[in-house]
């Protein structure tokens, strides 16, 4: 039987006493795994972010985090000094009984430090061609045209990301980005995750077992 619980948090911009609730809720939830769907930082840098990520990893859990839009784009490649936080920014990495790929970056024009195009978005994924059926996507940007991409005024997800989804149809799906768009939804065989920022002191935790998904949207207080 295949089996394990994440923890997912994102977007959580920077904010340290957030990270310290992200440490008690681990201690309560005994995750296999930490998933941090990006914005770690507020427009910080890759201090501020290794600060955090040393934060979070006193729980003893592995971490995989991809960068978000207001993260500094050198944390695209950046490999931090921790080795319980591992960057899954266009890698695919085996973890437990499941395959981990990672898209990092934001999604959409808003002046924030990293943005990719749907280009740019399209030849990560290209990668990931062959996707085993145990897969999980972790992406900071959602894909686009769904309720966990919606902000309220206007879908600011990827349609780059969208396809690839549509098309592997991976086991899950962490993301966040739209801070509005919280939530649970399928497309197709997909469960896709939006936890909702953890800046406001929310969370996910998500049980696989085999092909099955259980995701509950939690709060960190």
């Amino acid at each position: 039987m295949l089996a394990m619980r994440i923890l997912q948090v994102s977007d959580i911009h920077g904010r340290l006493k957030r990270v310290e609730e992200i440490v008690k809720k681990a201690g309560e939830v005994k995750p296999d795994l930490i998933v941090v769907a990006g914005d770690i930082t507020h427009f910080g840098d890759l201090g501020d972010a290794e600060e955090i990520l040393d934060k979070l990893s006193e729980t003893g859990v592995q971490i995989f985090f991809v960068s978000g839009n207001c993260d500094p784009p050198e944390m695209l490649s950046w490999k931090p000094k921790n080795k319980l936080a591992e960057n899954l920014h266009a890698k695919s990495i085996k973890f437990g009984d499941f395959v981990f790929i990672g898209v990092g970056g934001g999604s959409g024009r808003f002046g924030t430090l990293t943005e990719l195009s749907e280009e740019e978005f399209e030849h990560i994924l290209r990668k990931f061609a062959d996707l085993p059926k145990n897969s999980i996507l972790v992406s900071h940007s959602p894909p686009h045209g769904l309720e966990v991409d919606f902000t309220g005024s206007k879908h600011i997800g990827s349609r780059a990301i969208r396809r690839f989804v549509e098309e592997r149809q991976p086991l899950l799906m962490c993301t966040g980005h739209a801070h509005e768009g919280r939530g649970v939804v399928r497309l197709g065989r997909t469960v896709i995750v939006n936890a909702g920022p953890a800046r406001d002191g929310f969370c996910a935790v998500i049980d696989l077992v085999d092909e099955s998904v259980s995701a509950e949207l939690s709060t960190l207080y």
